[in-house]
């Protein structure tokens, strides 16, 4: 029987990087009054504007129109410069209507990224409880996949910001980072200190999970069955792109 296993808090550098932002505003309005918190406040929604475009450029997900275009008005709304266009009004209108939007987006998992629900349903099938962490990769047997399906399927959970890809010559090392802005915005291209699952062109799937992600667990996993889950979760991912319903991914990640 598969149980809920718990994680200890997650991406918490995303929780600094954003309580860093709010102080800044703070500070901008402390200082420098309403025209320092505006200057700030608007620069801050041009920073998520770029973000996010990387996102939809990487993607190449239409979603991601939502929030580059109500970051985008947030900014042309908030800026001082700005404040005196005749067209402001329409600015702020359609920021507030982009916002509703983007909560939709949000409510719906439109958006999300799916670090923790992986890690989650890895954990579900493991029952025993001893260490024996290894950084080695660990090999979890075959599957019946060709290069096509693989290269396919790892541009339906990228599309999804599921994993991130690396295309090797003998494999597709599918990359599921904490901080997927890392890959997705600054372009980081080593996968080597990440949880990943590598399908190679021989069939055989090989299972790295990190010291970093296995220490996430509230309790101890034995580790040699939490690889085998990963890579089996994986398998099925596999399985459902090549039947022609991928979507079950969506519902099993949501699922969790």
């Amino acid at each position: 029987m598969e149980r809920k296993v718990k994680l200890k808090p997650v991406q918490i550098g995303m929780w600094l990087f954003t309580l860093a932002l709010f102080l800044a505003v703070v500070l901008a309005r402390i200082f420098f009054g309403s025209p320092g918190f505006y200057w700030v406040f608007g620069s801050i929604q041009f920073l998520f504007t770029v973000m996010h475009l990387f996102v939809l450029l990487r993607t190449r997900y239409w979603i991601y129109l939502v929030p580059v275009s109500m970051y985008f008005f947030w900014g042309l709304t908030f800026l001082p410069p700005l404040a005196d266009h005749p067209w402001h009004p329409y600015f702020a209108g359609v920021s507030a209507a982009l916002l509703f939007a983007f909560i939709f987006v949000l409510i719906s998992k439109r958006i999300n990224w799916r670090y923790k629900e992986i890690l989650e349903l890895a954990a579900k099938p493991v029952k025993e409880t001893a260490d024996g962490f290894t950084h080695r990769p660990f090999p979890t047997g075959s599957a019946d996949f060709t290069r096509k399906d693989i290269l396919g399927l790892s541009r339906y959970l990228k599309r999804y910001v599921v994993i991130f890809p690396f295309i090797e010559s003998d494999r597709v090392v599918l990359v599921v980072p904490e901080y997927m802005w890392l890959y997705m915005v600054l372009f980081k291209k080593t996968y080597n200190k990440e949880t990943y699952v590598a399908f190679e062109n021989s069939g055989n799937v090989t299972v790295r999970i990190s010291r970093n992600d296995y220490r996430k667990y509230k309790e101890e996993l034995t580790f040699d069955q939490l690889c085998v889950s990963l890579g089996d979760l994986f398998k099925q991912f596999m399985q459902w792109y090549k039947d022609g319903t991928p979507e079950k991914i969506l519902d099993k990640l949501n699922s969790a």
